[in-house]
């Protein structure tokens, strides 16, 4: 992206904003490499909520470095309120004050790169463990929850991309749960793969479909506590959080990569009418 049609566009990183300060050290260092991978685009970073900066101050920013237009892209794994309501409403709002151009990419979804790292937080949390076959592990995949209706078909649908072709072979339960909003809930969930009408069962193996450190991965732990109370005869796994790894920084250029494409072509078509 170093032709001059890019040079006048910026990259607004979107992040949730938290109060937790290795969740927001996570998200910056996020943008850092982002940055590192778009080097002939400015990047800034701007938190839709409870920390500074804020979209606004990151818009600001931008049109001081001489954007006309901005590429927002927000660090969201699915399409719910936050992507579909909240960041194109503030971002909306801060492009009209600075004067600027905004569009937005979408969220991750089930973009290879974070359907990998996903596989590789599972396979990493049972590395050096006894082998306890797929017929004997319960999976719960965890979600952060929304009111949107999509959202439980969503995490879903990442979970069968996540498990598919799977040479390890697909567990022998998969159970949903939701922190938030969304059902079931998480603590369901648990109750669900602690089921003691199933004896095979050896090994539970919670996986929180998380970005970054806050309250709702401290809300997990807790739902696990418990889970160990109710079948302290299983073995209970806790995979970690997607954090900060460079695929999520790739996630992110692709998707601006995406739509920069998508943006610049049908300009073209525009001038060619």
């Amino acid at each position: 992206m170093s032709d001059n049609a890019t040079q006048a566009t910026g990259v607004l990183v979107v992040g949730h904003g938290t109060a937790d300060p290795i969740g927001a050290a996570e998200t910056a260092d996020v943008a850092a490499a982002v940055a590192g991978l778009l080097p002939d685009m400015p990047v800034e970073l701007g938190f839709l909520e409870v920390i500074g900066p804020t979209i606004a101050d990151a818009v600001a920013r931008l049109a001081a470095r001489g954007c006309r237009d901005v590429i927002a892209a927000p660090l969201l794994l699915f399409a719910a309120g936050h992507a579909k309501r909240d960041v194109p409403e503030a971002v909306a709002a801060a492009a009209a004050r600075s004067g600027i151009r905004v569009r937005q990419t979408d969220p991750f979804g089930e973009l290879a790169e974070i359907v990998d790292l996903a596989r590789h937080r599972r396979r990493q949390a049972v590395a050096g463990l006894a082998t306890v076959s797929p017929a004997e592990t319960v999976l719960v995949m965890v979600g952060r929850g929304s009111s949107d209706p999509a959202a439980v078909a969503q995490l879903q649908s990442f979970t069968e991309s996540m498990l598919a072709d799977d040479p390890e072979g697909r567990p022998r339960r998969v159970q949903l749960g939701f922190v938030a909003a969304a059902r079931p809930r998480l603590g369901e969930a648990i109750a669900a793969a602690c089921d003691p009408n199933d004896p095979h069962v050896r090994r539970i193996i919670v996986q929180p479909h998380l970005l970054f450190r806050g309250h709702v991965e401290e809300q997990v732990m807790a739902e696990v506590r418990r889970g160990r109370e109710m079948r302290p005869d299983v073995e209970w796994i806790q995979s970690a959080r997607l954090g900060a790894d460079p695929l999520v920084a790739r996630a992110v250029v692709r998707r601006v990569a995406e739509l920069a494409a998508e943006w610049m072509g049908a300009e073209s078509l525009s001038r060619q009418g």
